[in-house]
C-alpha cells in the first residue's frame, strides 16, 4: 500500500507542477563536452539510476521537458535521448545503471525520475570537484543537428569557474535549472522536479564541446 501511495504522489508531482517559463530569446541549446563515461547503445530506461522498477523509493527527482526546433516552438517527436549520470556518492557504474535512452512523444516530451547526482573530484591533490550534472546526448531529427549537453543545478559551488573542467559548460545559464520540491500533504514524500526544454540547431552532424580527435561527431 505504502508503494502504491508513493506511486500516486508521483503522479500528482508530475500533473500539478508548472511547466518552464518562456524565455524571451530564443536560442540553441548549448553543447558540452562527451566526458570519459558514455557508452553507446545504452539500454532503454525504465527507472533510472536503479535498474529496478520497483525501487521508487530511490528516485527522488523527475527530470522533464520537450525538444523543439531551432524556433523554440515546433515540437520533436520521436527524439532518441542517451542520459548518463554519477549516482549519490558521485560514482560512474560501469554497466546499465545510472544511463539509459528514452525517446520523446509525439508533442516532444520527455520525462525520466533518477537520484540527484553526486559531486566528484578529478583533481585529488588540489580538491577540485565537478558540479553535480546530467549528461544527455540527444539525437538530431528533421534537418536538425544532434546535441551533446549537460545539465546542472543551481546552488551549486562548483559551478562556472570553480569547475574542475575547464572547457565544460557549467557556467552557462541556459544549461542551470532550479529544481523545484514538492511534498505530499503530510511531507511524508517529497520529490524535487526539473524543468529542462532543450532547442535543436538546424543542420547536420552533432554540436558537442570537442575534448579530442575521437570525439562524437555525427
Amino acid at each position: 500500500m505504502e508503494k502504491l501511495y508513493f506511486v500516486l504522489f508521483l503522479v500528482k508531482v508530475v500533473q500539478s507542477v508548472d511547466g518552464q517559463e518562456s524565455e524571451s530569446v530564443c536560442r540553441p541549446t548549448p553543447h558540452d563536452i562527451v566526458g570519459p563515461y558514455y557508452f553507446p547503445r545504452p539500454p532503454p530506461l525504465i527507472q533510472y539510476c536503479t535498474g529496478d522498477p520497483e525501487s521508487h523509493r530511490l528516485e527522488n527527482m523527475i527530470v522533464r521537458g520537450h525538444v523543439y526546433k531551432a524556433d523554440c516552438l515546433t515540437p520533436l517527436p520521436r527524439v532518441r535521448i542517451e542520459v548518463w549520470q554519477a549516482d549519490h556518492a558521485g560514482v560512474y557504474q560501469f554497466s546499465t545503471q545510472c544511463r539509459g535512452f528514452i525517446r520523446t512523444d509525439a508533442l516532444g516530451y520527455y520525462e525520466f525520475s533518477t537520484i540527484h547526482p553526486g559531486q566528484y573530484t578529478i583533481d585529488r591533490q588540489n580538491l577540485m570537484y565537478r558540479p553535480s550534472h546530467i549528461h544527455f546526448r540527444v539525437f538530431g531529427r528533421r534537418r536538425h543537428k544532434g546535441l551533446i549537453t549537460q545539465l546542472y543545478f543551481a546552488g551549486d559551488p562548483y559551478l562556472g569557474r570553480n569547475d574542475s573542467c575547464s572547457i565544460c559548460s557549467s557556467g552557462n545559464p541556459d544549461l542551470i535549472k532550479q529544481p523545484k520540491q514538492l511534498c505530499d500533504d503530510a511531507d511524508k514524500y517529497c520529490m524535487d522536479v526539473v524543468d529542462f526544454d532543450i532547442v535543436l540547431e538546424r543542420g547536420s552532424g552533432t554540436s558537442v564541446t570537442q575534448e579530442g580527435p575521437n570525439d562524437i561527431t555525427e
